[in-house]
């Protein structure tokens, strides 16, 4: 077995998920990281994206909508920095809860 750290972030973020744009992404046929199972978007709808840790904008889902591709990018530089020497990409977790 190996074992590798990784860093992340947990974004609750239910402007996204009420974004019309956001919603065709998340319901288009191509795979996802996420517990939504089609059909009305919840609380039990979280995404998960890889962000590589380079933040040049590259990512497992980088073909969301760019508005909110940017954001997720930005909280990350906040948040996590820039990581040339990180070799796992960054986790950050989209969450849909009420605040």
């Amino acid at each position: 077995m190996d074992a590798q750290l990784c860093r992340g972030l947990v974004l609750n973020v239910p402007e996204f998920f009420a974004d019309a744009a956001f919603r065709r992404w998340l319901e288009n046929d191509l795979p996802k990281f996420t517990w939504h199972r089609g059909g009305e978007i919840d609380e039990w709808s979280d995404v998960v994206v890889l962000i590589d840790p380079s933040l040049t904008g590259e990512g497992s889902d980088s073909d969301m909508p760019a508005s909110i591709w940017d954001q997720i990018i930005d909280m990350c530089r906040m948040h996590l920095g820039s990581r040339q020497d990180q070799q796992n990409h960054y986790m950050v977790r989209l969450t849909n809860l009420s605040p």
